[in-house]
């Protein structure tokens, strides 16, 4: 997309938000093959399309709520990433999902929404339905409608459409609400990441003797608070496997304090990263998360 909007708006500035409608007309007059032929029958197409959707949403989606909602900007990304999540497991009408954030929606919405959990892995059904969907029901009624319905698209789009590729679509929404004050990982961290992945894997290789004399660290650690947990899902959306190598510290006497009130809507953030990967590992890895921020 990057490339796309430097092709047709070569003056933009870096940090300005893309233009929408130019982006658009450029990709309809030079990018896209003939709509009249196109999409064909190879389904390849039709997913290019709506990955396209997807990444096109996610910059309207920043640009509505980049600056009324900074405040609550970890509140609001982990609203997306659980529609995005549960838009993934999503197998009934699509209209109906487009309602799940109405003040009021309707018992129909209510049982399909049901229905997508039931397609969860079981290991999840404690943290879904004990910590997701309450934050989704109190969001209902908080949005405008054209608000709540650009989400949800966004979310449909993003997750059902574009699932096996949800870091991806979600990537604009990221880099669009970043500020300077906010817990992204630079490409130092990035990098750092990598390098404790690449020495873990070539210990496995060369074998335990090897592994126990590596001085290599064999873990990326952050702080167990809303600055560390931000810094995790951000992480895992850059580099999916990191969810392998993070870990979080803690002072003496504490337990994980996931859930205390400070770094709730970050700890959500990164359990819904974790799901998002559709990686066993990384699932049971929320999961277990969950758990024992539960004491259980």
């Amino acid at each position: 997309m990057n490339g796309w909007v430097e092709q047709c708006c070569p003056d933009l500035a870096p940090d300005a938000p893309a233009p929408l409608e130019p982006v658009l007309r450029y990709l309809d007059e030079t990018y896209l093959p003939d709509p009249a032929n196109w999409p064909g029958t190879n389904p390849y197409d039709e997913f290019i399309l709506e990955n396209i959707a997807a990444r096109m949403l996610a910059r309207v989606v920043a640009d509505t709520f980049g600056a009324d909602r900074s405040d609550s900007y970890r509140e609001l990304l982990a609203l997306i990433a659980t529609l995005v999540l549960i838009a993934r497991y999503w197998d009934t009408p699509e209209e109906t999902f487009l309602t799940l954030l109405n003040a009021e929606p309707t018992a129909e919405a209510g049982e399909y929404l049901q229905e997508a959990i039931a397609n969860a892995p079981e290991s999840l059904y404690p943290l879904l339905t004990e910590l997701l969907l309450p934050a989704l029901r109190e969001a209902r009624g908080t949005f405008t409608a054209d608000e709540a319905r650009l989400l949800t698209g966004y979310a449909l789009a993003a997750g059902y459409y574009a699932g096996e590729h949800p870091y991806e679509t979600l990537s604009g929404i990221h880099a669009s609400l970043a500020e300077p004050d906010r817990a992204l990982p630079d490409a130092e961290q990035i990098r750092r990441v990598e390098d404790v992945l690449k020495a873990n894997f070539r210990a496995a290789r060369e074998g335990a003797s090897v592994t126990e004399t590596n001085p290599e660290p064999r873990n990326f650690v952050l702080p167990g608070n809303q600055d560390g947990y931000e810094t995790a899902a951000h992480l895992i959306a850059a580099l999916p496997q990191a969810h392998d190598v993070i870990v979080f510290s803690t002072r003496p006497g504490e337990g994980t304090g996931a859930l205390a009130e400070d770094p709730r809507a970050a700890f959500t953030l990164y359990l819904c990263y974790l799901m998002l990967g559709d990686d066993e590992s990384s699932e049971e890895r929320a999961a277990e998360l969950y758990r024992a921020s539960r004491g259980k």
